[in-house]
């Protein structure tokens, strides 16, 4: 049995398992024992860094997308609120030309009430001529008369009479063109209306396609943006709500740094404002010095000239006694400011959360123009609903002088601004900003505020 061959494959076999097992078992025990790094190769790590690179590349790019997407959307809206304050200025004109047509109407027929009542008069004459044949009522007035003077007596009253006919044709002639005139005036008027109210239409029909344009935009541009946000988040390994929050975040720092620039060219123009007042006050002060030394040296060659008069003439002369110098003038008091305003910034408050509307004026929604213009009417003062007007129907002041109740304007200059907000202080407004928002507080401070604000 041994030496069958049964036997010594049997423990071929069994001698290979063992030989198997025993090397298995030194290379468990190695590998824990010591194991050996495994690095990753260069070709890794480039892959690796490439990655990442063109992730931040790719949320920086998303980043500019999703600022540019907002920045169009603010042109946008700003276009829009000019649109409106546009029409609120063609619906002022309408009105004046409304309130012309009315008056010139009142004044047209009040002269023809007067040129018929003069026109009735002559007619009242011609009819009484006629009835006496003609001119010979007069002629028989002379022929019966009783003496020479009762025939001039008689005279003088013919006289005054015929005076008394020919300022009742010139009256009648007079206020007949005055008719005429106030007719045409009349017709000039309306015909103005007309045109205004062709006008606000258009200016109706236009801010109504610019607020469905921006209507339009906002949706897709906030489309576009949940897109970039999403694939951000993806990006990133964050949430939507996370990116949302970091993008509002970056759009703040960004209306923070926009504020600041604008607060600072402000200051400069102020400062520039300074040093010109101030070249100003020393070149008008040295003027008036220049004038006292020049009224000086007159009053002292004056008298010199007396006194040399006097000494040749051997006569005393008093000494001529230096004449008191003008004050200068005072500067006039700053302009007062109207009272009230505690209820104008409550109005104003009261105000917020609600929603902007192009052309409301409350008072559930508010464009600008309507807001400041409510706002004022809690002091009693009355401005008009468009910027342009408010801005001609306020006082000037600097931003660097505002006081809370004063409206800051926004555009290319005061009398076609097409934004208006109620200074409350700390560089603060509340304003009704545009459509899709509310009426709000808000910085001054932006790229197209005026240098000068109004103060009711």
């Amino acid at each position: 049995m041994p030496g069958s061959p049964a036997v010594h494959r049997a423990l071929r076999a069994g001698s290979a398992l063992s030989l198997v097992g025993l090397l298995t078992l030194t290379t468990a025990l190695t590998a824990t024992a010591d194991p050996d790094p495994v690095y990753p190769s260069k070709a890794q790590v480039d892959r690796a860094k490439a990655a990442v690179t063109g992730a931040a590349g790719q949320i920086a790019a998303l980043d500019a997308q999703y600022a540019a997407a907002s920045a169009q959307l603010s042109q946008v809206q700003d276009q829009a609120a000019a649109a409106a304050e546009a029409y609120n200025g063609a619906r002022l004109e309408l009105q004046r030309r409304a309130a012309e047509t009315t008056a010139a109407q009142k004044r047209a027929a009040a002269a023809e009430k007067v040129a018929e009542a003069a026109s009735l008069e002559v007619r009242r004459y011609a009819a009484g001529v006629y009835q006496q044949g003609g001119s010979l009522g007069e002629i028989e007035a002379y022929l019966s008369s009783d003496g020479p003077q009762d025939l001039m007596d008689r005279a003088t009253a013919l006289e005054a009479v015929s005076d008394a006919r020919a300022r009742s044709v010139q009256e009648a002639q007079a206020t007949s063109i005055v008719a005429a005139t106030m007719k045409r005036q009349a017709a000039d008027a309306q015909a103005a209306q007309t045109k205004a109210a062709a006008s606000a239409q258009a200016a109706r029909d236009a801010a109504q396609s610019q607020a469905d344009q921006a209507q339009a935009a906002a949706v897709s541009i906030q489309k576009q943006q949940a897109s970039l946000v999403t694939r951000m988040a993806t990006l990133r390994k964050t949430s939507v709500a996370l990116e949302r929050q970091r993008q509002d975040g970056l759009a703040a720092a960004a209306a923070a740094r926009a504020a600041a620039a604008e607060a600072a060219r402000q200051a400069r123009l102020a400062e520039e404002r300074a040093a010109a007042a101030r070249t100003a006050a020393a070149k008008k002060e040295a003027q008036r010095a220049a004038a006292r030394a020049a009224a000086e040296a007159a009053r002292q060659r004056a008298a010199a000239e007396a006194a040399q008069k006097a000494a040749e003439q051997n006569k005393p002369q008093p000494r001529p006694q230096p004449r008191p110098r003008p004050a200068d003038p005072t500067p006039p008091p700053p302009p007062s400011t109207n009272g009230g305003v505690s209820a104008v910034l409550a109005y104003a408050r009261a105000q917020i959360g609600k929603p902007y509307l192009w052309g409301a004026e409350g008072p559930d929604s508010f464009d600008c123009s309507g807001l400041t213009m409510r706002a004022w009417q809690q002091a009693g003062v009355n401005l008009s609903h468009y910027t342009g007007a408010q801005w001609g129907e306020t006082t000037r002041v600097a931003i660097s002088d505002l006081q809370p109740g004063d409206l800051v304007f926004y555009g290319s200059s005061g009398e076609s601004s097409h934004h208006v907000g109620l200074y409350v202080g700390d560089d603060q407004m509340i304003e009704a900003p545009h459509a899709g928002a509310d009426v709000r507080y808000a910085s001054i401070y932006r790229s197209d505020l005026l240098p000068y604000g109004g103060r009711p």
